[in-house]
């Protein structure tokens, strides 16, 4: 993952090279964020419609081959991608035990490298095109396998997201904007132009010595220029494989990188058939000025959800939130995101508010509150755990409680012997003054066994229901459940109308909050 430098290089009488004699020289302005040297400012990069202008076309990527020793030729790789990319590889791969060692490892699973060609498939294009404009080695194509195996969801544990695993401060730093709707870290494009931009002035900064540029962007240019001072101190070389001072995952990366270019480079040696990509545009931009539902939009589009998701990893729930953004789509699906359909989008957008969770909450308690099912709030929020935990935002639908009070399509609760309005409201997770609104309660109502209130409106779908199902499996307990559902065993006895004391069994069904 890129990391920024820690620390400066002390000065010293020290015979320095020429890179770190550079990487000393650099002007005080640019030494930011822990003193890293030779980064570009954000604000001073080129302006968006400078870089628009200077974007490549849309042709076809031409792969050159080399016949014989001869001049390059053109070769025909009209469908296949990876074949083009393989045939302009440029770097040297290096001829050393680490290489070897990394690249046995990867041949041992050419099913995975399978997996991960096939992954790279929507956004490939769009990342060769970036590269060749920036001047870069089309090997960098390989580098999100090394990181994150070109999964846009990986998250690593020191908090480094997306395909090219940036941690929040170098992204931040980059220019990857983050928010409660929006992570810049996992927008392919976005974090592309990130890493391209990382990866130029690393190359300038260390002489196209592209170990050492590789090695920089895991571990930082501060660690690769103190562990070059530090082998000149001694008198030994300082180029990258005879650099000692730096951290195994850091001495590993580039062999990673050199190891999958000699693997993608000759497959059939290795016994693997990279997926078959057409080497033609795969996507196409539509411009955001406003929040949309994305599930509104892959409705109306014809679009699969998880499609639209995968092409855009970058918002994190199903609303896109207000800062102006844009979408990724197939170009060949792009007509279909047109004015009318983004606007019912965005209108859509306008039903769902923020919520943060408070100690005692859970999705069940929050769902019935507003109208929901907890499937309809994992689905909109983006999130595959009905785990609540306090000061966590999600979305939650707006207004229907009062529509549904005004036609009568409400939940409500039966009034037991001695109950309270406040025991109601701890019971449905309800404050007391919203349920005295929802009511039109004064302060003080008398409540009589058997009267209904109201506690909140039926689910979008009209059938109450908004729970899923689950199998009671051995040594389960309502406790248990009740813990992983996030919810309480009140909630689940309730929902199941059994006691609180009834023995439940294995194979047998309740009603719990899915996650």
């Amino acid at each position: 993952m890129p990391t920024l430098p820690t620390h400066l290089i002390p000065s010293g009488r020290l015979a320095l090279s020429s890179r770190l004699l550079r990487g000393l020289l650099l002007p005080a302005a640019v030494l930011l964020l822990h003193g890293c040297a030779g980064l570009v400012p954000p604000s001073d990069r080129q302006g968006s419609d400078a870089r628009e202008s200077s974007r490549p076309g849309f042709s076809t990527l031409p792969a050159i081959s080399r016949q014989d020793g001869g001049e390059p030729q053109a070769t025909d790789h009209q469908h296949d991608l990876w074949g083009a990319v393989a045939n302009r590889f440029t770097l040297p791969v290096p001829d050393n035990a680490r290489v070897d060692a990394e690249v046995r490892r990867y041949a041992r699973h050419p099913e995975y490298l399978r997996e991960v060609s096939k992954r790279a498939e929507p956004y490939l294009y769009m990342i060769v095109e970036k590269l060749e404009a920036a001047n870069l080695p089309l090997e960098l194509t390989l580098l999100p396998i090394v990181e994150s195996a070109y999964l846009p969801q990986a998250l690593s544990s020191s908090s480094a997201a997306g395909i090219w695993q940036f941690i929040p401060s170098t992204g931040t730093y980059f220019g990857l904007d983050r928010d409660a709707f929006y992570d810049g870290r996992r927008d392919i494009e976005a974090s592309t132009d990130a890493a391209v931009t990382y990866f130029s002035q690393l190359r300038g900064m260390f002489d196209d010595d592209w170990p050492t540029v590789i090695a920089a962007y895991n571990g930082g240019q501060g660690t690769l220029l103190n562990a070059i001072r530090q082998n000149e101190q001694r008198g030994q070389a300082t180029d990258f494989w005879s650099l000692k001072q730096i951290r195994k995952e850091t001495q590993d990366y580039p062999a990673r990188l050199f190891a999958l270019v000699k693997i993608f480079s000759q497959p059939e040696k290795y016994g693997f058939t990279p997926h078959t990509i057409e080497n033609s545009p795969a996507l196409a931009q539509v411009e955001l000025e406003r929040s949309v539902s994305l599930v509104k939009l892959a409705d109306m589009t014809g679009m699969e959800h998880d499609e639209l998701y995968r092409l855009n990893p970058g918002f994190g729930r199903s609303i896109t939130g207000d800062t102006p953004r844009h979408l990724l789509v197939p170009r060949e699906a792009r007509g279909r995101f047109d004015v009318d359909t983004l606007n019912s989008a965005a209108s859509a957008a306008e039903d769902w508010q923020r919520y943060t969770f408070v100690r005692g909450d859970s999705f069940y308690q929050v769902a019935q509150r507003y109208g929901s099912s907890v499937d309809e709030l994992l689905a909109i929020n983006r999130r595959q755990s009905a785990v609540a935990r306090p000061g966590q935002e999600i979305l939650v639908p707006t207004g229907r409680v009062d529509r549904a009070i005004a036609s009568g399509n409400v939940r409500s609760h039966t009034v037991q012997p001695g109950e309270s309005l406040w025991a109601i409201s701890r019971q449905h997770g309800i404050k007391l003054a919203e349920l005295r609104r929802m009511n039109a309660y004064g302060d003080n109502p008398v409540l009589r066994p058997g009267d209904k209130v109201i506690v909140g409106a039926k689910a979008a779908d009209d059938s109450g229901d908004t729970a899923s199902k689950y199998v009671v499996q051995p040594g389960d307990t309502l406790w248990q459940l009740a813990q992983r559902f996030s919810t309480t065993v009140a909630e689940l006895t309730a929902l199941n109308r059994i006691g609180p004391d009834t023995a439940i069994k294995p194979g047998q069904e309740l009603r719990v909050a899915s996650n």
